[in-house]
């Protein structure tokens, strides 16, 4: 008996599969996140219509919530970032304005230091200035009293030879070289012009005793001012000479220290 051929089993024809396909509702797919159904397909021949949202207007992720999860943990991680950001904009800020308040301070310092160094240095001129002229004006006070010492020896040198005119002996030997009739208005005459003459000279030394006095005051005077000023240049030489800055050991060879101005001398003081 020949074997009948195989014949291909249908899964889905039988009652069962025919029963649950006529019972089921007709699913509708549709856009995930509830996004707009799907259209049917236009006819044949028919263009699609042009869609003004969602996905068409090139947005991918139109229609589609994102969580906001990672957002809301990352805008406090963001503006920590910032503020940090700005506070270390702040801190350099700060940094470089101290930076530049210092330079300025310092520069400020360098000058008021330049400032009261030519402030010395004019102080300290001007002293020898002061200290030349006080010797000069010293020198021109002791030429003074000497020219007055020397008059008054030559007037008490002269009041000397009238006392011993003025004698009788030297007035009677005086009238007796002169020819007269009358010796005795002669010897009279010769006894009052040595008197006049001795009151003009004891005049003369007063005067010039008071002027004695005077100079020897300006002297006294100016010789302290010499001293002081001398002292006050010596004071502003050795100040000078400390606040110079030591020069380079390399350098100390071969380079000189400036000269200091050093105060005229005073000249000797002649014997009175």
């Amino acid at each position: 008996m020949p074997e009948e051929a195989a014949q291909p089993v249908d899964t889905h024809n039988n009652p069962e599969s025919r029963a649950a396909e006529s019972g089921a509702p007709t699913s509708v797919a549709r856009a995930s996140a509830g996004g707009p159904p799907p259209r049917d397909a236009p006819k044949s021949g028919d263009l699609p219509e042009q869609e003004t949202g969602g996905t068409a207007d090139g947005n991918p992720v139109a229609g589609v919530t994102i969580s906001t999860a990672d957002e809301q943990d990352e805008t406090p991680r963001r503006t920590t970032s910032r503020r940090q950001q700005q506070q270390q904009r702040d801190a350099a800020n700060a940094q470089a304005e101290n930076d530049r308040v210092n330079a300025l301070t310092n520069q400020v310092e360098q000058l008021n230091g330049q400032l009261n160094q030519m402030k010395a240095d004019q102080r300290a001129l001007y002293d020898l200035e002061r200290l030349t002229r006080a010797e000069q004006r010293t020198e021109d006070l002791r030429r003074q009293l000497r020219e007055i010492t020397d008059k008054e020896f030559q007037y008490q040198e002269r009041l000397a030879e009238i006392e011993y005119e003025s004698q009788s002996d030297s007035i009677q030997r005086r009238a007796a070289l002169i020819g007269t009739l009358n010796p005795s208005a002669v010897r009279e005459a010769i006894s009052q012009q040595l008197e006049r003459e001795r009151a003009r000279i004891q005049k003369q030394l007063e005067l010039l005793a008071a002027s004695h006095t005077r100079l020897e005051a300006a002297v006294a005077s100016a010789d302290a001012e010499v001293e002081r000023l001398r002292q006050r240049v010596d004071a502003a030489d050795a100040a000078q000479q400390q606040s110079a800055p030591a020069p380079d050991a390399a350098t100390n060879g071969t380079t000189n220290a400036a000269p200091q101005p050093v105060p005229t001398p005073t000249p000797a003081q002649p014997p009175i």
